[in-house]
């Protein structure tokens, strides 16, 4: 099958690796999934029309909206389109299967925009905040991170940091740019924990090792690169360990990442005094959209600080509950995964797959344990069975 006569510059590793798949379908995919992409008339258009479509979406970042399916469309065809949707959204890190577009019609996801940018505002450096996140696509020309610390979402301009790529962790300055009050990105102190005048993002390589280097965590002997099960509830029930537990990783060059379930402002006040380098809050008033999509970039963050050869402990807390959550977000699903839908299932069995070593870095894994989780089938099969004791 010949090649596309179109060409796209400065693709991120992941778009090159979409652009290949692309390239590579047929007639009859391409003109299903331009139409999944949200083409209109995806029959009157040539294979390079096609191409260009779907990756100007892609490379876009934007947030495809459900399109229903043409009627008496043969099973087997939809099947084939699914699994080239799932590879997708596998290599980009968004999810574009149809079961995930149908099931978002209702969710209300809110898109993040922006008022222009007026430069006399900029220059004037008004009102700096310091801001942390995670860097994620808007457009051709632009990234956004979501503030940590308040949810403000700051604009950062791809030409002013071009280091950075989509799902690295930044902490740095921004400013207001607009008389809307809105924020850009002004500096950038480290990318993925490192200083950016010392930051150099290559990708190492994943070839997987077994696990044997071991630190002692307050006077418990752990193997970095395993899965581990914290017999505790939350994180917060006692602060002094899980310092110590911190304190131990972080002093062997460990970069401590925790993800948390169903918190209140008190607890996130407990959980930074602990001492992570960064925390994915998932709050007790976030929706079931809001988890799922947190979750997913939580995902997309820690396979990109392994791609540039972080070594990272995971602090999962309350996961049966992230569990539950993404069933309600999965509403159109039937529960027939341990009680749980297909599509919890394999998050849950993602987020426990992160753990890994390989010959360039390691990811540990912890999560909690109460006593209630082991009623639960998913928990016991997918979490305990395959995790050591701490």
């Amino acid at each position: 099958m010949a090649k596309s006569q179109i060409s796209f510059e400065n693709l991120t590793r992941a778009q090159e690796r979409s652009f290949n798949l692309i390239q590579g379908l047929g007639i009859y995919e391409l003109r299903a999934i331009a139409r999944v992409f949200g083409d209109n008339s995806p029959t009157t258009s040539k294979r390079d029309d096609h191409i260009k479509f779907i990756m100007d979406k892609i490379i876009s970042g934007e947030d495809l909206q459900p399109i229903p399916l043409r009627q008496g469309r043969p099973y087997k065809e939809l099947s084939n389109i699914e699994g080239i949707l799932e590879e997708l959204s596998s290599i980009i890190g968004k999810d574009y299967t149809l079961k995930s577009l149908s099931n978002k019609q209702n969710d209300n996801i809110k898109t993040i925009g922006f008022r222009q940018v007026e430069l006399d505002v900029v220059k004037k450096k008004l009102f700096p905040i310091r801001v942390k996140g995670v860097v994620l696509n808007k457009s051709t020309n632009e990234y956004y991170i979501v503030n940590e610390d308040n949810s403000l979402p700051i604009l950062i301009e791809k030409k002013a940091f071009p280091l950075l790529e989509q799902f690295d962790f930044v902490e740095g300055t921004a400013v207001v740019m607009n008389d809307n009050n809105e924020y850009i990105m002004d500096n950038i102190e480290t990318i993925n924990f490192v200083n950016i005048t010392s930051y150099s993002p290559h990708v190492v390589s994943q070839e997987r090792a077994v696990p044997s280097k071991k630190i002692n965590m307050d006077d418990k002997e752990v193997t970095l690169g395993l899965r581990y099960v914290l017999n505790q509830s939350k994180f917060s029930d006692n602060i002094t360990k899980m310092q110590k537990y911190i304190n131990a990783l972080q002093n062997n060059n460990v970069i401590c990442v925790a993800l948390v379930a169903n918190t209140i402002y008190d607890e996130y006040i407990n959980l930074c005094n602990i001492g992570f380098d960064n925390i994915f809050v998932l709050r007790f008033d976030d929706k079931p959209s809001d988890y799922f999509k947190k979750i997913n970039i939580f995902l997309s963050n820690i396979k990109r600080l392994q791609e540039v050869g972080t070594n990272i402990a995971i602090f999962v807390q309350d996961i049966v509950t992230i569990s539950h959550v993404l069933d309600a977000y999965n509403k159109n699903s039937e529960n027939t995964y341990f009680n749980h839908t297909e599509e919890t299932a394999n998050l849950i069995k993602e987020i426990v797959m992160l753990a890994k070593c390989t010959n360039e870095n390691s990811t540990t894994l912890f999560i909690t344990n109460d006593e209630l989780d082991n009623n639960d089938l998913l928990y016991l099969t997918f979490v305990n069975k395959v995790s050591n004791k701490l």
